[in-house]
């Protein structure tokens, strides 16, 4: 196993965010594969190994696993883990940190979220608890570092703020298809594809010491509603008048109650009305325009500019499975 401290440790290289970065890491930045290592939960034959970069067991949850995982790398891109369970959340990312200074790494880059710094959004608590104990851990430690990225909403998971929606499955009523959300249609989102993302963060990781102790945002290029993403759905579908996309305002009761029904089939369930509750607060967040925020530091980073949600969406749904792939993947 090679001791050199030049190399850069990432986490989470099997998933959406995680995988793009390796991607551009090794194509479009031509990293050497030796400069890399990866630090898996559960390596397997399919893991990114074929690439020839070196695959590790380490496991957020299994502190034991880590040392081994993280030795020998100066840099740790910890992606957040893949769960909105908050306390199981912040207990894998204090895990992982502390691992990691004691590896010997001295810069750490977190993925965060686009929510506001103050921001009440269920979904953003870990991310906010876990950017403090970082900056807490490395402010007491000489040379030692960190960059928080606060990565922008995926274009990919637009179904999951459109109220769960499912183009594959919608009917008209008669009087339009009916996307409900509780508030905030009608503020802007900045999203943004997860392909750029990863190069972006790929980007930063290898230009590292000039975002040292920095929180960055990257953003989309432009921001736009969920009304305006329903009506851009509506157009690319060819459902114009009463076959269109239509954005409906419940408010908080009525649109819990309704996504209780819509994904139980039941008046009540327990577990599915605690997600929806915690899921409900981002929509506050929306409304305040915590996601409204267009950030030129991505587009700086690609030299070029981004793609549009529209084109995001264009490509997203020629598969009508892609909307129901982005609500199992993010709404865990």
């Amino acid at each position: 196993m090679s001791t050199s401290k030049s190399k850069i440790c990432l986490t989470g290289a099997t998933g959406g965010l995680g995988s793009r970065v390796l991607h551009h890491l090794l194509h479009t930045l031509s990293i050497p594969p030796s400069s890399l290592v990866i630090s898996s939960q559960n390596p397997s034959p399919s893991s990114p190994s074929d690439s020839g970069v070196e695959t590790r067991h380490g496991d957020f949850l299994n502190p034991s696993t880590l040392p081994s995982a993280f030795a020998g790398a100066s840099t740790l891109l910890l992606i957040s883990y893949p769960s909105i369970a908050h306390a199981l959340r912040v207990t894998a990312h204090k895990n992982a940190i502390d691992a990691a200074i004691r590896a010997g790494v001295t810069h750490v880059v977190y993925t965060s979220l686009a929510f506001a710094g103050d921001s009440q959004a269920a979904v953003m608590q870990a991310h906010l608890e876990t950017e403090e104990y970082l900056k807490r851990t490395c402010a007491g430690r000489e040379g030692v570092h960190y960059t928080i990225i606060r990565e922008g909403i995926y274009c990919e998971s637009w179904a999951l703020y459109l109220g769960f929606f499912d183009p594959g499955k919608a009917v008209s009523d008669g009087d339009g298809r009916v996307v409900r959300v509780p508030e905030g249609a009608d503020r802007g989102v900045a999203w943004v594809g997860r392909d750029e993302l990863g190069q972006g963060t790929a980007r930063i990781l290898v230009q590292r010491e000039k975002f040292a102790d920095q929180t960055v945002l990257l953003s989309g290029g432009a921001a736009v509603s969920l009304r305006g993403v329903a009506e851009t759905i509506s157009g690319i579908m060819g459902w114009q008048g009463k076959e269109a996309v239509k954005v409906e305002e419940l408010g908080k009761e009525r649109w819990v109650d309704a996504m209780v029904e819509m994904k139980t089939g039941k008046k009540e369930d327990a577990e599915t009305r605690e997600f929806m509750e915690k899921w409900y607060t981002t929509y506050p967040a929306i409304e305040k325009g915590e996601l409204d925020v267009v950030d030129p530091r991505l587009e700086g980073l690609l030299g070029r500019k981004l793609e549009s949600m529209e084109e995001s969406l264009k490509k997203h749904l020629k598969d009508v499975g892609g909307a129901r792939e982005s609500i199992g993947q993010y709404a865990k």
